[in-house]
């Protein structure tokens, strides 16, 4: 799998005059960062994609269900391609401020991924 690599403000990365790729481990881990901060709705060509932030994680009560919510990241985790498993899933969020701190592993056929971001929504 093969994908361009973005740069920290999410645009093409370009070295040398050129578009830079990402293969294996590199292009999974992207496509977890950024199926993650990707929100419900937010696409116009398929609006059923994305994270439900505002309809069930951060939604209008401050302590949403933490099963529940951590049902939702499993799930896309799992979704994102070249991911065969997910372990030690762990959620803190902050429902006030929008904020939640995600840490798993992500099992794929090139190895592991440690993910430990914290989300600003």
């Amino acid at each position: 799998m093969a994908d361009f690599k973005l740069d920290t403000s999410g645009d093409l990365a370009i070295e040398n005059n050129s578009f830079v790729l990402l293969e294996g481990l590199e292009a999974i881990a992207q496509d977890l960062r950024i199926r993650l901060k990707f929100f419900l709705g937010e696409w116009f060509l398929d609006t059923r994609q994305g994270m439900p932030y505002f309809e069930k994680i951060f939604a209008d009560d401050p302590k949403p269900n933490l099963s529940v919510v951590k049902s939702i990241f499993r799930k896309a985790v799992l979704l994102t391609p070249g991911v065969l498993n997910v372990t030690d899933l762990v959620i803190n969020f902050d429902g006030q401020i929008r904020k939640a701190t995600v840490s798993f592993n992500a099992i794929t056929a090139e190895g592991v991924i440690v993910f430990d971001k914290e989300l600003i929504l």
